[in-house]
């Protein structure tokens, strides 16, 4: 592609992500193929989120650049996004192997209208095991589809609360599936009315091929609902009712029971509703019914399989006065839960629904927001409710939605709306709906901070849930049109946040808590990716390591401590500008008990914290960039300003051989080196034509914007094929991909190096750009793949291991100079293409080649 093709004018920051996509698409069908990756994976790094189309974009590209595992990986995050996307899933089943691939094959089975791709999906199907495959499309009045099965033919039984009927599918020899020895049929039937949810399944003697729920196709006839009993009086405790629907996992089960039975102990009033959904484990059957025979629970059956919906609806119908609780049958209930749960709600006006904190709660997921954290041990969960109810007494947030695992329903509430609705597939976001009902009978919603309450729930969201959730969360957004916009702006302001933190802070003081941990302190997002790898550092000799990451909001100095492995603490953040503030950051860090305090980019932390930590603890020095030195030269020696602290260090600490070397010449410091485990140099694949050089940006300043825009002149006058590829962000990228040889990655990971160098074709790296950053993860990342680098040599004399390929800045050297340099070390491969020569370098210029 010519130069003036690749000149997109890339001039809208708010079409930017549209011009992406349009481009990379030009780029793929004029089979320029680096181009079209470096688009496709720019879009997938920058707002908006991308979609699954621009993850495909990027697959697409790799895939033609023979990068065939990273084009699978794309695809894997395209059906992550949208499970049913057909074009996604057939890329997985054609690029892709193993589980992965076998879920594709099952997608385009279940979705795809295309016959040959169905083949081709149910022969790798059965190569890999599973002889049966059936396909379901239904609507209110009738289902209809095909299954394709060896041995005997199967029946199809369709079931609801009160009636089921079965019908047998024999096999058609002339049908399009019916081929390599299997039988296929089709079937096509109506569905009776029914106001609850149904229940398809097809099935042979041995086994059930396929178990479908179907909504309810009747809105219910409320005027003959049962008449509940009459409210408690003023001054009554209204009764509690906890329901637990029960289906599978008998472990889960009986752990959450037996939590659920001491609660209701706890808390007078109470009694427990077990419903078995037509459980198929015949140990579920056996505890439910010993449990109901010792009148410890009330236990009602279903003859068929009715889901969670239908389940729930059926204890809600059978349910006498007072507030419920739904009760995901994979929670675990501490002792005083369900009693503080109940006073907590009884004494909030308006609510409607309320939700504990907990592990894995979504909005109220602990320590980690939004994220499925491991569950606790029952000791650690008794500990957490304690620790919750002492830090956040009578407190209650007001969220989106509830969430159905652990859902207190007031009778008020229920009485206005009823019950859960069965308008969604498969039973998913029924409870979201509930609560957003609720909200629009002017009910609040809210999350009772003061309770705990652990949920296992599912580790993956892939697959067929992944897609159900998705499909029933469009349905919901169309129905509660402002709903996704609320949820984001609840994110974004994160009311919870100091109700984690309070809750952390108690977690801190405790005496049970682990002890010991080695401290790292920060003052910039690049002191905190060098932080976050000391901690693995430290994390691989079997100690902890917390992250005390000091940012500037306004006037405020924010001192935010975060545990890297996800534990807590996650949500503390202190204003160290305030005495009160540093007192409670020292007490914090006296609680725990600090077992070394390492001070990094101490310049950027406030002088007041920094004097009162040095003072209390015994610290070591962690060399990160060139603040501590007069000057970035050969023999500066220290700043006067940080003699003083330099002398008192325990230790001065630097990771990795240029922040050594750096200490050793300019600050002539004797040093710890903390190396990390040694890597191999991983070569990328060798690539033909004019250089291709990546910079790395880490700091996103005008020096750094200067800097590339100043290569990027000097580059295109002498050569107007070489290309410079921006590895992470600038001050403003949309300026510099208006020219014609400069691309910005957008913000990159240690991870994603491999594929960056391979996708782009970078032949050559440039690093330091600006302030060096000594011992971050991407600047070891980009050396270890053994690239030609240009970067600062701190020491006097080369080291032997020094390679000839390389440009070795000296130190102190200036923009223009380093400019120049950098851009005759780049030509120097130009000698293999002559012709190309331009401007002022058509000099001979020695060739030191890779």
């Amino acid at each position: 592609m010519t130069a003036d093709a690749r000149s997109i004018a890339f001039t809208s920051k708010t079409l930017h992500h549209v011009d992406l996509e349009r481009a990379a698409v030009a780029a793929l069908e004029a089979r320029d193929f680096r181009r079209a990756f470096a688009l496709a994976d720019r879009r997938c790094r920058i707002l908006p989120h991308p979609g699954a189309r621009a993850h495909l974009l990027r697959a697409e590209a790799l895939f033609r650049l023979d990068l065939r595992d990273a084009a699978v990986a794309s695809v894997a995050r395209a059906l992550e996004l949208e499970p049913d996307d057909l074009v996604a899933a057939r890329r997985m089943m054609a690029w892709g192997d193993g589980l992965p691939q076998l879920e594709a094959a099952r997608s385009i089975a279940r979705h795809d209208d295309d016959p040959d791709s169905i083949r081709s999906a149910l022969l790798l199907l059965e190569q890999n095991g599973q002889d049966s495959c059936a396909r379901v499309d239904f609507l209110d009045e009738e289902v209809k589809g095909w299954v394709t099965w060896r041995g005997d033919d199967p029946q199809l039984s369709l079931a609801q609360a009160d009636q089921s009927s079965t019908i047998q599918l024999p096999a058609d020899p002339r049908h399009r599936f019916a081929l390599n020895g299997r039988s296929a049929a089709s079937f096509r039937l109506m569905r009776p009315a029914s106001a609850t949810s149904q229940r398809l399944e097809i099935a042979q003697a041995d086994h059930v091929i396929a178990s479908i729920q179907l909504p309810a196709n009747r809105a219910p006839d409320r005027r003959d609902a049962p008449q509940r009993p009459p409210r408690a009086r003023n001054g009554e405790t209204p009764p509690l009712t906890i329901i637990i629907p029960v289906y599978r996992d008998l472990a889960a089960t009986r752990a959450c029971i037996e939590s659920a039975l001491t609660a209701v102990a706890c808390t007078p009033g109470s009694t427990i509703v077990v419903v078995d959904d037509a459980s198929p484990e015949p140990a579920i059957k056996h505890l439910l019914g010993e449990l109901a025979a010792e009148l410890r629970i009330r236990l009602l059956t279903n003859a068929h399989n009715l889901g969670f919906v239908g389940a729930v609806n059926r204890a809600l119908g059978e349910t006498g006065a007072g507030d419920v609780v739904l009760l995901n049958s994979d929670t675990i209930v501490p002792k005083y839960a369900l009693q503080r749960l109940r006073s907590a709600v009884r004494s909030t006006p308006r609510v409607g629904t309320a939700t504990p904190l907990s592990n894995n709660g979504e909005y109220t997921s602990f320590p980690v927001p939004n994220r499925s954290n491991p569950l606790p041990s029952p000791v650690e969960l008794e500990l957490l409710d304690e620790l919750a109810g002492m830090a956040n007494s009578g407190m209650a947030i007001d969220i989106p939605n509830g969430i159905g695992f652990c859902l207190y329903i007031t009778r008020e509430c229920l009485d206005a709306v009823h019950e859960l609705s069965d308008d969604f597939y498969r039973g998913y976001l029924e409870d979201v709906d509930f609560c957003l009902r609720a909200a629009e009978a002017g009910f609040r919603n809210v999350c009772i901070p003061s309770v705990f309450v652990g949920h296992e729930g599912s580790r993956s969201f892939l697959g067929e849930k992944r897609s159900l959730v998705l499909r029933n969360l469009r349905v919901l957004e169309h129905r509660y049109q402002r709903y996704a916009t609320e949820c984001a702006a609840f994110l974004i302001a994160d009311p919870l946040r100091d109700c984690r933190a309070a809750l952390e802070l108690k977690l801190l003081s405790t005496e049970r808590r682990a002890a010991d941990p080695h401290v790292i302190l920060c003052g910039s997002l690049i002191g905190r990716e060098i932080a976050v790898r000391r901690c693995r550092q430290l994390a691989a000799n079997d100690k902890r390591g917390l992250v005390v990451h000091i940012s500037a909001e306004g006037e405020r100095r924010m001192a935010a401590i975060i545990d890297p492995d996800g534990e807590a603490p996650q949500s503390i953040a202190l204003d160290v500008a305030t005495p009160e503030g540093r007192e409670i950051l020292l007490k914090c860090l006296a609680d725990l008990r600090v077992g070394s305090l390492e001070i990094a980019e101490p310049n950027r932390i406030p002088g007041a914290c920094l004097a009162q930590l040095t003072q209390h603890f015994a610290y070591d020095l962690l060399v990160t960039d060139t603040a501590f030195a007069i000057h970035a030269t050969i023999g500066s020696g220290v700043h006067p300003d940080w003699t003083g602290l330099v002398e008192r260090a325990r230790r001065v600490m630097v990771i990795g051989e240029n922040g050594a070397e750096f200490s050793e010449a300019v600050l002539g410091l004797r040093v710890t080196r903390l190396s990390a485990p040694p890597t191999q140099p991983v070569p990328p694949r060798a690539v033909s034509g004019a250089a291709r050089l990546g910079l790395l940006a880490l700091h996103a300043s005008a020096a750094e914007f200067r800097f590339v825009r100043a290569l990027s002149d000097q580059m295109a006058e002498a050569d107007e094929d070489v290309a410079i590829i921006v590895l992470g962000t600038t001050l403003d990228d949309l300026k510099l991909m208006q020219r014609s040889n400069v691309t910005v990655t957008g913000e990159i990971a240690a991870d994603d190096v491999t594929t960056l160098i391979e996708g782009h074709g970078i032949t050559k790296l440039v690093l330091d750009i600006g302030e060096p950053a000594f011992g971050h993860p991407l600047v070891d990342a980009l050396l270890a793949t053994g690239l030609p680098t240009a970067a600062i040599e701190w020491s006097p004399a080369p080291p032997a291991s020094s390679r000839n390929a390389d440009l070795k800045l000296r130190p102190g050297l200036d923009a223009d100079e380093a400019v120049a340099a950098i851009c005759d070390w780049a030509a120097e491969d130009v000698l293999l293409h002559p012709d190309r020569r331009r401007g002022r370098l058509r000099r001979e210029v020695g060739a030191r080649l890779p």
